[in-house]
């Protein structure tokens, strides 16, 4: 290449452009401007040839993905490293518009969460403080969202800790950002822990009492009400994660390949269906029994906390500056406050099978199944009976074999677990059952 650049494509490896350098005596803007133009060029080319790939090789479908990813790659960190000059530059200042709305008007092709992210990165390098964070991701090491995350957190926590803890908070969660072995799941699960350490107990009030004021139930029904829609808004982190947990249980899992042969029903839901079918078995199980018959215990919390924290009362002064938070066991944050309220309401009960206040045999005094009975019919039966459904007792009915309408007895040997869906399947097919000392055998053929 001759001293002076003539504006000619440079062709080769990214790695051995970046070995070599600019080239000689070229202005860094010309080489910029020039270098993208001919990208662009370069990339409609291959737009041209991608509409025939049908006409591809295997090998070049696969490596084609690859060099896309990689160019995609050099984009996103070169308009970073823009938006970053943009920001300590204050270009955007004189223009009415704040960082991220100048930055959309002149990336228009990105959506609005991406351009947040950018602009978050953009002015968060104009503090040392998050060199490391914005230099990861700029040499390719971090996505920009999962940077953006990371700068949130570090954020919302600084206020109760001193710079260098601070600092120390950004390199600990760069450093784990960076490390090829974590996903994106694990790296959020030391975010919200570092967050749930390092957060007064204090601030996770203020912020559960403000979402609690956005808690919101309303009707938004479709087509005149032919289709009928509810939007249901949380207020409470705890009221999300239970709902989150039905339709994510086994309840909404489709029928297995077992359960299906026993059965001689394909599973035709769709996953929309399947996760309401799951709400449903839950709320009406909660209003369907008769007063003084509870049908199944309540769906449990998992939480983990300090025992401390959990005893502490937010009013103490101690309480002001501690962590004061727990995880549920998919790893959000819920208030410490929260956590005391579903203490004070949460029911532990002792396996204590056939105590001597509980009768498990009522033969036809009763109709309904009663606690005693249930606790011996998921021991017994652990989950529904009918083959290859793996609904957990919690969720299951007491169906009587024999129906009680026929003279069917109310006693444990004419009782088997069945979930929700198999319970109507059961009835609309009027299919029986043996119980025994070897469990319940389901006569489906």
């Amino acid at each position: 290449m001759s001293e002076l650049w003539g504006g000619e494509v440079v062709r080769g490896r990214a790695a051995e452009v970046l070995r070599e350098g600019l080239p000689a005596a070229a202005p860094v803007g010309e080489v910029l401007l020039g270098t993208l133009r001919s990208a662009q060029r370069e990339l409609a080319l291959g737009v041209l040839a991608g509409m025939q790939v049908g006409e591809l090789a295997d090998a070049d479908v696969e490596a084609g993905l690859e060099a896309v990813g990689r160019a995609q790659g050099l984009v996103v960190r070169a308009r970073l490293r823009l938006a970053c000059e943009v920001a300590q530059r204050g270009l955007h200042v004189g223009s009415g518009f704040g960082l991220a709305d100048w930055l959309q008007v002149r990336c228009p092709e990105l959506e609005a969460p991406v351009v947040r992210d950018l602009a978050r990165l953009a002015d968060a390098s104009r503090q040392g403080v998050h060199a490391p964070l914005v230099d990861a991701v700029l040499d390719g090491g971090m996505p920009i969202a999962r940077a953006a995350r990371i700068h949130r957190a570090t954020e919302r926590i600084r206020g109760g800790l001193t710079p260098a803890q601070h600092q120390d908070a950004v390199e600990l969660l760069t450093e784990t950002a960076t490390d090829g072995v974590f996903q994106d799941k694990d790296v959020q699960r030391v975010i919200d822990e570092v967050v749930r350490r390092c957060l007064p107990e204090r601030e996770h009030e203020d912020r559960a009492r403000a979402q609690r004021e956005l808690r919101d139930l309303h009707e938004s029904s479709l087509a005149g009400g032919s289709v009928r829609r509810m939007v249901l808004t949380f207020g409470d982190d705890a009221d999300y994660e239970a709902v989150r947990a039905i339709i994510t249980s086994p309840l909404a899992a489709p029928a297995s390949l077992e359960e299906q042969q026993a059965t001689g029903q394909p599973e035709m839901r769709t996953p929309g269906q399947r996760r309401y079918d799951a709400f449903m078995t839950v709320l009406t199980r909660g209003v369907a029994g008769s007063q003084g018959q509870p049908v199944t215990p309540k769906a449990k919390l998992i939480v983990t906390m300090d025992l401390e924290a959990l005893r502490r009362q937010v009013g103490t002064s101690s309480a002001d500056g501690a962590p004061g938070a727990g995880a549920a066991l998919e790893g959000a944050s819920i208030a410490a406050s929260v956590i005391r309220r579903l203490a004070c309401e949460a029911e532990i009960i002792p396996m204590v099978l056939g105590g001597p206040s509980e009768i498990v045999d009522q033969g036809r005094a009763r109709r309904l199944v009663t606690p005693g009975q249930r606790l011996q019919l998921a021991v017994r039966d652990r989950g529904c009976t009918i083959p290859g459904c793996t609904v957990p007792a919690t969720w299951c009915d007491a169906h009587h074999v024999v129906h009680w309408a026929r003279g069917g007895r109310s006693d444990l040997s004419n009782y088997a677990l069945v979930c929700p869906r198999h319970h109507t399947f059961v009835h609309e097919h009027d299919h029986s059952a043996t119980i025994d000392e070897l469990g319940v055998r389901w006569h489906l053929r």
